[in-house]
């Protein structure tokens, strides 16, 4: 049968407290949580992630109504905070015609920046 000594359990037991001290940060109930974002059915089913905060940048994709990508922050407004950009139009949300300049960064190609154009947009949590 093996015996411990009091100074070895004593670095037994630091190794194991050392261990646990370094466990990863939780997210904690405050802090939001990034955005899915998606087209519009007022704008057909297309949204398009570009390269820029501009409609002339380069088209990379076309979204849908049913297929996401995640927003690049979290802040308490969905995809924000919002870069601003080159104008745009779209149909907005409560089915009129929109004018807007505001671009919501989001994960398309990461690391490579993409965005879509925020007044156009459906944002889900």
């Amino acid at each position: 049968m093996r015996t411990w000594s009091p100074a070895k359990l004593l670095v037994v037991g630091a190794s194991v407290a050392g261990a646990m001290v370094v466990l990863p940060h939780a997210a904690s109930a405050a802090e939001p949580e990034q955005a899915l974002v998606h087209a519009s059915p007022q704008n057909d089913c297309k949204l398009n992630v570009r390269a820029g905060a501009d409609v002339g940048s380069t088209l990379l994709a076309t979204l849908s109504c049913t297929n996401y990508t995640t927003c690049v922050s979290a802040t308490d407004v969905p995809c924000g905070p919002y870069a601003t950009g080159g104008v745009y139009t779209c149909v907005g949300s409560d089915g009129k015609q929109l004018t807007d300049n505001r671009w919501a960064e989001v994960a398309w190609r990461a690391p490579q920046k993409s965005y879509v154009a925020v007044g156009c947009a459906v944002f889900r949590a």
